[in-house]
C-alpha cells in the first residue's frame, strides 16, 4: 500500500478521530507565534488551519490525503472562515522563498532531512516554526523504509539537529498526558540590513521577481 492509499483508507475511516480541537502545542503557543501568512505542513483534516484562521492568520496548507483535504474543506466552512488547503506530495511541494510568518508541522515528520532546508528558506525573516510530534519511545514497532509516510516520531533532539541556524524559543521532550512528546518552537534570526531593506515581503506570488525592486535590493545586500 502507498502512503496516499493508506492516509485515504484512514482518513475515510476515522474521520476526525482526535477530534476538532486543535493541537494543544499550538494552543499553548499561539500568542508566540508571528501573526500573518502561516502554512500548515501536512494539516491532515483542517484543525489546526481553521483555529488559526478564526485568530486572523491566513492560512494555507497540504497533505498528501485527498480525502484529509476534503475534510479540512468542510470544516472551514462549517465554522465560517477561509483557508486555502490543497492535496500536494511534500516531495513535489514548491515553497516560496521567505513567505511565511510562521509555519506549523504537528504529528508530522519529514521522512527526509533536506525537507527542512526548504521549510527554513519559506520562512521570512523573524518568522515562527512550530513543531510537535510523539518522540521514539512511543514507536509501537519498527517501520521499514518502504513505510516510512508512518513514521511521524522523532529521535531525542532529532529536531535541534535539523533547525540549526534557528533561533529556539522553546523546545521539550518528555511524557505529557501519558504519551512521549517532542515539541519545540523556534525562530528565524532577523537581519538588520534585510528588515532595513523591506526584505519580508519576498514571496512567489506568480509575478515577475526578477524585475521586483525587493530581488534587485536583496542582490546588492547579498552581495556585500
Amino acid at each position: 500500500m502507498d502512503a496516499r492509499t493508506y492516509w485515504d483508507t484512514y482518513y475515510t475511516e476515522k474521520p476526525f478521530a482526535a477530534g476538532k480541537a486543535p493541537h494543544p502545542f499550538l494552543l499553548q503557543m499561539i500568542h508566540r507565534l508571528e501573526t500573518g501568512k502561516v502554512l500548515d505542513v501536512g494539516m491532515g483534516e483542517g484543525v489546526n488551519s481553521v483555529y488559526l484562521a478564526q485568530k486572523g492568520f491566513q492560512v494555507k496548507g497540504f497533505d498528501l490525503s485527498k480525502v484529509a483535504i476534503e475534510h479540512a474543506k468542510q470544516l472551514a466552512r462549517d465554522t465560517g472562515v477561509t483557508i486555502e488547503a490543497q492535496t500536494a506530495d511534500l516531495d513535489l511541494y514548491l515553497f516560496g522563498i521567505m513567505e511565511y510568518d510562521s509555519i506549523v508541522m504537528t504529528n508530522f515528520r519529514p521522512s527526509v532531512n533536506r525537507y527542512y532546508t526548504s521549510i527554513i528558506s519559506a520562512m521570512k525573516q523573524g518568522a515562527t516554526l512550530l513543531i510537535s510530534s510523539l518522540g521514539v519511545p512511543e514507536m509501537g514497532e519498527a517501520i521499514g523504509s518502504a513505510e516510512a509516510y508512518r513514521n511521524f516520531y522523532f529521535s531525542s533532539n532529532e529536531i535541534l539537529r535539523e533547525l540549526k541556524g534557528l533561533r529556539i524559543l522553546f523546545y521539550q521532550e518528555g511524557l505529557i498526558d501519558n504519551h512521549y512528546v517532542v515539541q519545540c518552537l523556534a525562530q528565524k534570526p532577523l537581519d538588520k540590513d534585510a528588515a532595513k531593506l523591506k526584505l519580508f515581503d519576498m514571496a512567489t506570488k506568480g509575478k515577475d521577481m526578477e524585475n521586483s525592486k525587493h530581488l534587485e535590493l536583496a542582490e546588492k545586500l547579498f552581495k556585500k
